[in-house]
């Protein structure tokens, strides 16, 4: 065991690039071949996902492509464990047996709606009891820093009710952008970059504590090469799709690889990282809210009005929908990790400034256009009928 250890770990016990390149491949191959038994199954037991809703394709596809990514994951993050002790030691911390679990609870939610179709009350309620099992162990929210003014500290009930919304936010943020083929696992495998390459930067920074930056560039490496692995399968034209089984997995994963980055950082832009290059996703769904709630409906029923749908109305074939919404996030990625690299000296003129290209982007494919909506109420699915 002596000469594993000695490739994948320094005589100091740091990480070898030799380990994340491991588990990469890893990941990426045994996610492709499990994904590719998954298929085969979900075909002959003619296990399909409902068409419509916010899916856009018209085919029956089967959904249940988080059942392989899930194995995936959890194969890759044992064998990380087996080859260096470091990170065996951080994955049986209390905080991150509370993360695995509430992964546990998430995954195996979304696989039973992808077979069942629960409504949105379970659902919630299951990621709620995920969300408090995670809180309960100390991966929480206790204070917001910024680049332009003091830290806010919050009171402990008011840190606890913004890290559930936090996760429960940002969870079903990335399951609803799981509506064209290839987009969540885009979307996830940028942001997971971002929080990998802002991990390393923070690891050289301070080397004596690079244990904590364990979790965070260990999972981030097994998340890119497990989601590459599936867009084999999941680009356009899919030939199937994470479902609610691997979106809410991956989303709650972010969200908690989020909060435990902000934890361990003490640079002024710790949860901003994250934040602004989740915010594709996060847009997404705060219009959506206020969208549905102008109209009086379920703000938890899905519909076809999402980014994506308003992209595709302009005229974008569905790839190249994809491939823009592709860029929108690498750009949110990238100006995360400006802001980390140059903290608080250049900090407002980049938000600024991608505040104006995202704006300038999205107002181009109308996807700003919700001013309207308090006018419409009730005829919101006529509209979207129309649309289609």
């Amino acid at each position: 065991m002596s000469k594993i250890y000695a490739l994948f770990s320094t005589p100091q016990g740091e990480i070898k690039p030799a380990l994340y390149a491991a588990l990469f491949v890893f990941a990426l191959v045994s996610t492709w071949l499990l994904t590719k038994l998954v298929l085969a199954f979900a075909l002959k037991k003619k296990l399909f996902g409902p068409v419509g809703g916010r899916h856009v394709g018209g085919r029956q596809i089967p959904r249940l492509g988080g059942v392989a990514l899930i194995v995936s994951f959890a194969l890759t993050a044992a064998l990380a464990a087996f080859l260096h002790p470091g990170v065996a030691r951080e994955f049986m911390q209390p905080q991150t047996i509370a993360i695995f679990a509430g992964l546990l609870i998430v995954g195996a939610l979304g696989v039973v709606d992808d077979l069942l179709q629960l409504n949105w009350a379970t659902k919630f309620v299951f990621q709620i009891i995920a969300s408090c099992l995670v809180i309960g162990n100390g991966v929480i929210i206790a204070k917001i820093t910024n680049p332009f003014g003091p830290t806010l500290d919050f009171y402990p009930w008011m840190a606890v009710a913004f890290t559930l919304i936090w996760l429960v936010g940002i969870t079903n943020a990335i399951n609803l952008s799981d509506g064209l083929d290839g987009l969540c696992g885009g979307i996830i495998f940028i942001v997971a970059v971002v929080i990998f390459t802002n991990s390393q930067i923070l690891t050289h920074a301070r080397p004596e504590q690079f244990t904590l930056f364990i979790f965070p560039s260990v999972v981030c490496a097994i998340v890119l090469g497990a989601v590459l692995g599936f867009l084999r399968y999941n680009f356009y034209p899919a030939k199937i799709f994470l479902g609610d089984g691997g979106a809410l997995f991956l989303g709650f994963l972010v969200a908690c690889m989020a909060i435990r980055s902000s934890q361990i950082s003490a640079t002024s832009v710790a949860l901003l990282v994250p934040l602004i290059a989740l915010g594709l996703p996060i847009l997404d769904t705060t219009l959506a809210f206020l969208r549905r709630t102008a109209r009086r409906g379920n703000p938890f029923q899905s519909d076809a009005q999402h980014i994506h749908h308003k992209i595709m109305y302009s005229g974008l074939t569905h790839p190249e929908t994809v491939l823009v919404l592709y860029g929108f996030c690498l750009l949110l990625g990238l100006a995360a990790l400006a802001l980390s690299l140059r903290s608080n000296q250049y900090a407002g003129l980049i938000l600024v400034v991608l505040t104006i290209i995202i704006l300038l982007g999205f107002k181009k494919f109308g996807v700003l256009d919700v001013t309207r909506l308090w006018g419409v109420r009730r005829r919101g699915e006529t509209e979207d009928k129309e649309e289609k």
